[in-house]
Protein backbone atom coordinates (compact mmCIF):
# COMPACT_ATOMS: atom_id res chain seq x y z
CA UNK A 1 0.00 0.00 0.00
CA UNK A 2 1.32 3.27 -0.87
CA UNK A 3 1.29 6.44 1.52
CA UNK A 4 1.28 9.92 0.05
CA UNK A 5 -0.12 12.89 1.34
CA UNK A 6 0.11 16.85 0.47
CA UNK A 7 1.42 18.76 3.25
CA UNK A 8 3.21 22.44 3.43
CA UNK A 9 7.38 22.28 2.17
CA UNK A 10 9.55 21.98 5.16
CA UNK A 11 13.44 23.96 4.69
CA UNK A 12 14.42 20.08 5.25
CA UNK A 13 12.73 19.30 1.84
CA UNK A 14 14.57 21.67 -0.04
CA UNK A 15 17.25 19.64 -1.59
CA UNK A 16 14.55 17.30 -3.05
CA UNK A 17 12.39 19.92 -4.51
CA UNK A 18 15.91 21.25 -6.14
CA UNK A 19 15.96 17.57 -7.59
CA UNK A 20 13.00 17.61 -8.98
CA UNK A 21 12.94 20.90 -10.40
CA UNK A 22 16.15 20.09 -12.36
CA UNK A 23 14.72 16.85 -13.76
CA UNK A 24 11.06 18.52 -14.85
CA UNK A 25 13.89 21.30 -16.59
CA UNK A 26 15.87 18.57 -18.42
CA UNK A 27 12.46 17.11 -19.48
CA UNK A 28 10.78 20.46 -20.90
CA UNK A 29 13.84 21.47 -22.36
CA UNK A 30 14.18 18.07 -24.16
CA UNK A 31 10.76 18.33 -25.50
CA UNK A 32 11.65 21.94 -26.60
CA UNK A 33 10.43 23.91 -23.81
CA UNK A 34 11.76 26.91 -22.36
CA UNK A 35 9.09 27.15 -19.37
CA UNK A 36 11.50 26.94 -16.66
CA UNK A 37 15.30 27.00 -16.73
CA UNK A 38 18.14 27.61 -14.45
CA UNK A 39 17.39 30.86 -13.20
CA UNK A 40 13.63 29.80 -12.35
CA UNK A 41 12.40 28.63 -10.23
CA UNK A 42 15.67 29.01 -8.56
CA UNK A 43 16.76 28.01 -5.14
CA UNK A 44 16.15 31.81 -3.70
CA UNK A 45 12.38 31.69 -5.37
CA UNK A 46 11.75 28.43 -3.37
CA UNK A 47 13.29 29.47 -0.22
CA UNK A 48 10.99 32.10 -0.25
CA UNK A 49 8.22 30.03 -0.94
CA UNK A 50 8.81 27.96 2.23
CA UNK A 51 9.76 30.76 4.22
CA UNK A 52 5.93 32.31 3.38
CA UNK A 53 4.52 28.44 3.84
CA UNK A 54 2.57 28.79 0.21
CA UNK A 55 4.84 25.70 -1.43
CA UNK A 56 2.90 22.66 -0.93
CA UNK A 57 4.71 19.53 -1.81
CA UNK A 58 2.72 15.82 -2.84
CA UNK A 59 4.60 13.47 -0.76
CA UNK A 60 4.32 9.94 -2.35
CA UNK A 61 5.90 7.07 -0.21
CA UNK A 62 8.40 9.14 1.01
CA UNK A 63 9.72 11.40 -1.62
CA UNK A 64 8.82 14.56 -2.93
CA UNK A 65 7.01 14.00 -5.74
CA UNK A 66 4.99 17.43 -6.60
CA UNK A 67 5.16 20.80 -5.81
CA UNK A 68 2.48 23.32 -5.94
CA UNK A 69 2.28 26.95 -4.82
CA UNK A 70 -0.58 28.98 -3.72
CA UNK A 71 -0.60 32.60 -3.18
CA UNK A 72 -2.77 35.94 -3.59
CA UNK A 73 -0.17 36.99 -5.74
CA UNK A 74 -0.80 37.46 -9.37
CA UNK A 75 1.34 38.29 -11.94
CA UNK A 76 1.05 42.03 -12.89
CA UNK A 77 0.32 40.44 -15.89
CA UNK A 78 -3.15 39.39 -15.28
CA UNK A 79 -4.26 42.89 -14.65
CA UNK A 80 -4.76 42.84 -18.44
CA UNK A 81 -7.36 39.94 -18.26
CA UNK A 82 -11.07 40.05 -18.20
CA UNK A 83 -12.14 37.55 -15.77
CA UNK A 84 -14.60 35.92 -14.98
CA UNK A 85 -15.18 35.88 -11.50
CA UNK A 86 -14.32 39.99 -10.33
CA UNK A 87 -16.27 39.86 -6.61
CA UNK A 88 -14.24 38.06 -4.01
CA UNK A 89 -10.31 36.87 -4.05
CA UNK A 90 -8.51 34.86 -5.93
CA UNK A 91 -6.24 32.18 -5.29
CA UNK A 92 -3.33 32.26 -7.50
CA UNK A 93 -1.62 28.70 -8.19
CA UNK A 94 1.88 28.81 -9.41
CA UNK A 95 5.07 26.29 -9.96
CA UNK A 96 2.93 23.13 -10.39
CA UNK A 97 5.50 20.33 -11.11
CA UNK A 98 5.61 16.47 -10.39
CA UNK A 99 8.71 14.92 -11.29
CA UNK A 100 8.93 12.87 -14.29
CA UNK A 101 9.33 9.63 -12.79
CA UNK A 102 6.12 10.12 -10.92
CA UNK A 103 4.00 11.82 -14.08
CA UNK A 104 0.76 9.72 -14.58
CA UNK A 105 -0.46 8.75 -11.66
CA UNK A 106 -2.72 11.76 -11.29
CA UNK A 107 -0.76 13.55 -9.12
CA UNK A 108 -1.16 17.04 -11.07
CA UNK A 109 -4.98 16.19 -10.57
CA UNK A 110 -4.84 15.65 -6.66
CA UNK A 111 -2.67 18.82 -6.67
CA UNK A 112 -4.93 20.89 -8.06
CA UNK A 113 -8.19 19.21 -6.06
CA UNK A 114 -6.06 20.23 -2.80
CA UNK A 115 -5.78 23.53 -3.86
CA UNK A 116 -9.77 23.47 -4.76
CA UNK A 117 -10.66 22.64 -1.40
CA UNK A 118 -7.94 24.85 0.23
CA UNK A 119 -9.79 27.61 -1.97
CA UNK A 120 -13.40 26.90 -0.96
CA UNK A 121 -12.49 26.22 2.57
CA UNK A 122 -10.69 29.68 3.23
CA UNK A 123 -13.64 31.79 1.12
CA UNK A 124 -11.84 32.43 -2.25
CA UNK A 125 -14.10 33.11 -5.12
CA UNK A 126 -12.12 31.79 -7.87
CA UNK A 127 -8.62 30.14 -8.50
CA UNK A 128 -6.10 31.95 -11.70
CA UNK A 129 -2.94 30.27 -13.08
CA UNK A 130 -0.89 30.09 -15.77
CA UNK A 131 0.55 28.09 -17.81
CA UNK A 132 3.14 27.89 -20.99
CA UNK A 133 1.68 27.81 -24.28
CA UNK A 134 3.96 24.81 -25.46
CA UNK A 135 2.96 22.82 -21.93
CA UNK A 136 0.63 20.18 -23.62
CA UNK A 137 -0.21 18.45 -20.83
CA UNK A 138 -0.99 21.07 -18.59
CA UNK A 139 -3.19 22.71 -21.54
CA UNK A 140 -5.00 19.66 -22.03
CA UNK A 141 -5.21 19.19 -17.99
CA UNK A 142 -7.07 22.44 -16.48
CA UNK A 143 -9.83 22.86 -19.35
CA UNK A 144 -10.90 19.03 -18.05
CA UNK A 145 -11.15 19.72 -15.00
CA UNK A 146 -13.44 23.15 -15.00
CA UNK A 147 -10.94 25.99 -15.56
CA UNK A 148 -11.51 28.46 -18.19
CA UNK A 149 -9.01 30.28 -20.66
CA UNK A 150 -9.65 33.63 -19.83
CA UNK A 151 -6.49 34.95 -22.46
CA UNK A 152 -2.80 35.28 -22.59
CA UNK A 153 0.15 37.41 -21.05
CA UNK A 154 3.75 37.38 -22.85
CA UNK A 155 6.75 37.19 -20.45
CA UNK A 156 9.86 39.02 -21.65
CA UNK A 157 12.73 36.50 -22.66
CA UNK A 158 10.10 33.97 -23.54
CA UNK A 159 9.46 32.60 -26.93
CA UNK A 160 5.51 31.68 -26.35
CA UNK A 161 2.45 33.47 -24.48
CA UNK A 162 1.27 32.01 -21.39
CA UNK A 163 -2.31 31.19 -21.34
CA UNK A 164 -4.18 32.01 -18.23
CA UNK A 165 -7.05 29.90 -16.69
CA UNK A 166 -9.56 30.52 -14.24
CA UNK A 167 -12.21 28.46 -12.58
CA UNK A 168 -14.67 30.19 -10.05
CA UNK A 169 -15.74 27.87 -7.33
CA UNK A 170 -18.86 26.88 -6.36
CA UNK A 171 -20.02 27.61 -2.97
CA UNK A 172 -17.89 30.64 -2.97
CA UNK A 173 -19.69 33.34 -0.75
CA UNK A 174 -20.73 36.11 -3.21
Amino acid sequence: MSSNEIRKARTEDMEEIMMLIARCVQVMQAGGSDQWDDSYPNREIIGQDIEQGTLYTYIDNGAVAGILVLDEHPNELYRGIKWRQEQGKALIMHRLAVHPEAQGKGIARKLTAYAEQYALEAGYSSIRLDTYSKNTPALALYPKLGYERRGEIFFPQRTASFPVFEKVLDGAQE
